[in-house]
């Protein structure tokens, strides 16, 4: 049965980069369990993927991390009718005057825009765009810019994003199906400066706001060769719609920042809260002891009513509240429905024993504890890039590559930042990807254009980032 075990996820994994759906690729991979299991029954087998998907729901993490996942979309939907992007945009207007002006000051409102991806795309977009057009800037350089922040900066922020709560049931499920003891919140705090490829973009991106690189020899830095290159499946005004904010009050920066800092002040309040009532007599101790679920979750709701709350005072609609209010929601359910489908084969394949299997055939026969995190960086890095999903490809990737680590004793911090680091390729340098597809089209660029632009300098950091994980798979134990 054991051989069986790795069905499900190589069904998902082979049925993403077919049809480039991850969503369908992980029902078929769930079933495939779910008849293994059943003794090769497909009728046994649907009830058996349905018993994995209800008991997955009803566990209180999960249900945590699924409402966090709602409501956090919910929130950063509901701060788009506050004017608090358009007062911050009024507010840094008159101090710039060059491209470098424009481009810093997608840094400058990163900080009140880290919620989510695509809120962060959408609002720099148009806070920056009017600038970068007042001085003539690149909108090449531009749109690089916030899709580096948005992709690859967010992932690094171990507090109030929406990566955060889906990373964290990621990487807890993975863990329980590796038999990996501890806090799956401590291991993302100690993967971090192993997420060399974000890090590595990151720093890419802000010297390049200073200086430029000339990549001709891709046929890219010059712009006489944009008219070569085709448009694509997307054009430029696709998401224009959706990206539109409609705020409905004058432009007030206090109706952005009061509630985030609210938001921020409650879940550190919240992580000391749940950690010390459990025995904690440090803070310290009770931060690495909270129930970081819990705590995410309930400081967002109360975010969320205090928002609603001083809008309404304001005299914003309640109706329209509501309508923004379900829509950021209902914006999150694909990568909801993506995390509950592979807790759901998490838990099938680990009843068919994948752990053993990894270990006696896998593990001893073909990788060394050296080359795991540059085998998972790989693995990761290629099936993002084919499926434009990084949440997908951490779903799929993370119980292998932990279940490889905990066998071959490869360090669980390290193997963790090559999955998330391998993952978020997609979602920087595909066509495919949400954030290249919203990114060019809040900058007004053909998508070709947008990725092509990104891809080398997304090269250099593969590159360094393989040989980072090359030299630190012999050194971290």
């Amino acid at each position: 049965m054991d051989a069986f075990s790795v069905v499900p996820p190589i069904a998902a994994i082979l049925g993403a980069a077919v049809t480039k759906r991850i969503i369908p690729s992980l029902v078929v991979g769930l079933l495939a369990g779910a008849v293994i299991k059943s003794g090769g029954n497909p009728l046994t087998g649907a009830v058996i993927a349905g018993e994995y998907l209800s008991r997955v729901v009803a566990d209180e993490n999960h249900a945590y991390i699924i409402l966090f996942l709602f409501g956090f979309g919910a929130l950063a939907e509901m701060f788009k009718v506050g004017g608090g992007i358009s007062g911050f945009a009024k507010a840094v207007d008159p101090y710039v005057q060059s491209e470098k002006g424009a481009l810093l000051s997608v840094l400058l409102v990163t900080p009140v825009t880290f919620l989510d991806c695509c809120f962060h795309v959408i609002s720099t977009g148009t806070i920056s765009r009017p600038l970068l057009d007042k001085t003539g800037g690149s909108k090449e350089k531009l749109a690089f810019i916030i899709n580096t922040t948005s992709s690859q900066l967010i992932v690094l922020i171990p507090f109030a994003t929406t990566y955060l709560g889906y990373i964290l049931g990621v990487t807890g499920s993975a863990m329980s199906q590796a038999g990996i003891a501890g806090s799956p919140y401590m291991y993302y705090l100690a993967s971090l400066p192993f997420n060399f490829y974000s890090i590595l973009m990151v720093v890419i991106s802000l010297v390049s706001i200073f200086w430029s690189f000339n990549f001709s020899f891709f046929r890219l830095a010059d712009p006489a060769y944009k008219k070569d290159l085709p448009e694509g499946d997307h054009d430029s005004h696709e998401a224009h719609e959706e990206c539109a904010f409609a705020e409905k009050v004058p432009p007030r920066v206090a109706n952005l920042l009061v509630p985030l800092a609210l938001l921020l002040l409650m879940i550190i309040y919240l992580f000391w809260w749940t950690g010390q009532a459990k025995g904690a007599n440090s803070l310290w101790n009770a931060m690495m002891n909270a129930d970081y679920e819990k705590a995410i979750f309930t400081a967002t709701l109360a975010t969320i009513v205090f928002t609603a709350v001083i809008y309404g005072i304001q005299r914003i609609p309640m109706k329209e509240l509501q309508s923004h209010f379900l829509s950021g929601g209902t914006e999150m359910l694909p990568p909801i429905v993506i995390l509950i489908f592979a807790w759901a084969i998490t838990g099938v394949t680990q009843d068919l024993g994948f752990n053993s299997f990894i270990g006696n055939f896998l593990a001893n026969n073909f990788i060394s504890r050296p080359l795991v995190p540059l085998v998972v960086f790989a693995v990761a890095g290629l099936a993002s890039y084919f499926m434009g999903s990084s949440w997908g490809t951490w779903a799929l990737v993370m119980p292998m590559a932990l279940s490889l680590a905990a066998t071959t004793d490869a360090n669980v911090s390290l193997t963790i930042g090559a999955v998330l680091a391998g993952g978020s390729i997609g979602d920087n340098l595909s066509p495919l990807g949400e954030t290249p597809v919203l990114t060019a089209a809040v900058t007004d660029l053909p998508l070709t254009i947008h990725v092509n632009y990104v891809l080398p300098y997304g090269v250099v950091a593969i590159a360094l980032s393989s040989m980072l994980y090359l030299i630190a798979g012999f050194f971290y134990k």
